[in-house]
């Protein structure tokens, strides 16, 4: 009986000895590629802007409330030099973030056109214009490719303000939608 007894806590070590760890299949992807890492994974930057973008929608629902709602905004990041360098790491959920803002950007703007003046200066702050010594070439082609729906929807709704959603364009995205004539 006593053997029998001594036998199960030894079956329970043995056991507990054997088992070993199973790697996470459930774990995030990330690769290099052009000396940028493409993570599958939260990217705090790319959530911050993706976040920020809310006050464009915002300021066309309300544009009397742009101050209170840009100050609110302003929580996440002063503006996008704290997010900087963006071209660094997790460069597609970073141009995903932008371009996905800078869409709601131009419907707010078709929505509101009056107060496109005051969407540009909060596009400004929390998005950053173009500029080639932080936009690398791939950040830009994602960026705009996630932009493009907004840019369409925008034009479609509001045919008449397709030269400030150029001029929009051109100083965000660098990309000139007169061209297309």
């Amino acid at each position: 009986m006593k053997k029998q007894l001594l036998l199960i806590p030894l079956a329970l070590v043995i056991t507990l000895v054997s088992c070993k760890k199973e790697p996470d299949t459930n774990t995030t992807n990330a690769y290099t590629t052009n000396n940028y890492t493409t993570v599958d994974e939260f990217d705090i930057k790319a959530s911050k802007m993706e976040k920020a973008s809310s006050v464009f929608d915002a300021i066309a629902s309300q544009p009397e409330m742009a101050g209170p709602l840009i100050q609110t905004t302003a929580l996440l990041y002063s503006d996008y030099t704290v997010l900087l360098p963006l071209s660094d790491k997790a460069i597609v959920q970073r141009g995903k973030a932008r371009g996905i803002g800078f869409g709601l950007l131009f419907m707010a703007i078709a929505r509101q056109p009056e107060a496109s003046p005051i969407l540009d200066s909060a596009a400004a702050k929390f998005l950053g214009k173009y500029d080639p010594s932080y936009i690398s070439n791939d950040l830009l082609e994602i960026t705009q490719t996630y932009a493009i729906d907004g840019l369409n929807q925008s034009l479609a709704r509001q045919p008449e303000v397709d030269s400030v959603l150029n001029l929009i364009s051109i100083k965000y995205l660098n990309l000139d939608i007169n061209a297309r004539k």
